[in-house]
């Protein structure tokens, strides 16, 4: 295996504008975008009309023959550097304004605060056109290995607040193939109001194949969801040969699917039972068992919500405080602070699974008082849900 990276130059932003058709913004190691403030974005064009120089971007070299959708032959993808060309593009399109308290260093008589670059150049065609001769200092950069680019990819964002989401991301291999397939479900791309902003919907679904690979190779026991295990499972898909097999990993994904399938018909659009990230994944854990879709509505997934607020600020002298089914509620709340250790998970939804199995229209407690007890988490354990 080897890299190589050489500098490409004389790449104005002129001539950038023209190549744009030609690049990949999106290869599958890469990042969202719009992660940087528009304010951020905007100071960067101010730092280019004062001529200040640019971290440097690096572009990867196409080594296979892809095509865009208007038939242009893709020459490089971004590798490093996409905030910064995003908020060049921006600008370039007229949709992104300089700031609005922009200063021209070499002529402060100029007053070019919060134009576009269209009012740029009306107003200050020589501003506009240093713009467009102002030299990118872009890397390109050449490998016979994917392993080595997103090994570069790593290494680059090292220094800058990629989440453990994004640096999965850079892990090119069936899980990450599965993940971002799953990610696209209507249950987290309609039903929950979970925003998918820095990958939060390519996580959950990392979770869910992490709770299928676990229960089919620890005799049905899930561990832990914790960011290492998951960067595990992206880790042991890749290789030559993986530890997961492509085969394997597909099995997970169908089979999560299809628990998907199975809940999005109870839940409405922007559903406020899907907004935490735990209780989701307990929910997921639950609608494996293929029969409790039969038990369940959105009714008594609420009720169910309700009646668990109630135990927690239930006085210690009421009657009730001491009946079984309450101590499951609080039970399962104390489990909440847990939420990516497998135990508590699974303890949530069983009892979940049998207030919704048992459930009693004239007695709604009765189900949850056949439920056990069970050993609480211990101080070490306790997490805060998402």
């Amino acid at each position: 295996m080897k890299i190589r990276t050489e500098p490409l130059g004389e790449i104005t932003i002129a001539r950038y504008a023209h190549m744009r058709p030609a690049i990949d913004f999106e290869p599958a190691y890469q990042r969202e975008g719009g992660v940087w403030t528009r304010e951020t974005r905007s100071r960067l064009i101010d730092s280019i009309v004062n001529g200040f120089d640019l971290p440097k971007l690096y572009f990867e070299r196409a080594t296979s023959r892809r095509t865009t959708e208007q038939g242009r032959t893709i020459q490089y993808a971004v590798l490093d550097g996409k905030q910064r060309l995003e908020a060049v593009g921006e600008f370039l399109d007229n949709e992104l304004q300089l700031p609005s308290d922009f200063e021209y260093f070499e002529d402060g008589s100029v007053s070019a605060a919060n134009l576009t670059f269209a009012e740029l150049q009306s107003a200050y065609p020589g501003l506009a056109q240093r713009i467009l001769d102002f030299e990118l200092p872009i890397v390109g950069v050449s490998s016979d290995s994917i392993d080595l680019i997103e090994e570069l990819f790593q290494r680059l964002n090292a220094a800058t607040a990629l989440n453990h989401a994004e640096r999965r991301n850079s892990v090119s291999g069936a899980t990450r193939d599965a993940a971002n397939a799953l990610a696209t479900h209507s249950l987290l791309s309609a039903r929950s109001p979970i925003k998918a902003s820095r990958y939060k919907h390519r996580e959950l679904a990392a979770k869910f194949l992490a709770i299928e690979h676990q229960i089919d190779t620890r005799n049905g026991r899930i561990s832990d969801i914790k960011a290492a295990t998951l960067m595990d499972l992206f880790l042991a898909s890749r290789g030559n040969p993986p530890q997961i097999s492509a085969a394997e990993m597909a099995r997970y994904q169908a089979t999560a699917a299809g628990v998907l399938d199975r809940m999005a018909g109870l839940f409405i659009d922007d559903d406020p039972l899907l907004r935490s990230v735990g209780t989701l994944v307990v929910y997921y854990i639950a609608f494996r068992d293929s029969q409790l879709i039969a038990s369940a509505s959105r009714e008594r997934l609420q009720r169910f919500e309700e009646l668990r607020r109630l135990a927690s600020r239930m006085d210690e002298d009421d009657p009730a405080f001491t009946r079984p089914g309450n101590n499951r509620l609080r039970e399962y709340n104390l489990f909440v602070q847990s939420s990516n250790d497998g135990g508590a998970l699974s303890r949530r939804a069983e009892i979940l699974t049998a207030y919704l199995k048992g459930y009693q229209n004239q007695d709604e407690l009765a189900a949850l008082d056949a439920v056990g007890e069970n050993e609480s988490p211990g101080s070490d354990d306790l997490e805060d849900e998402n």
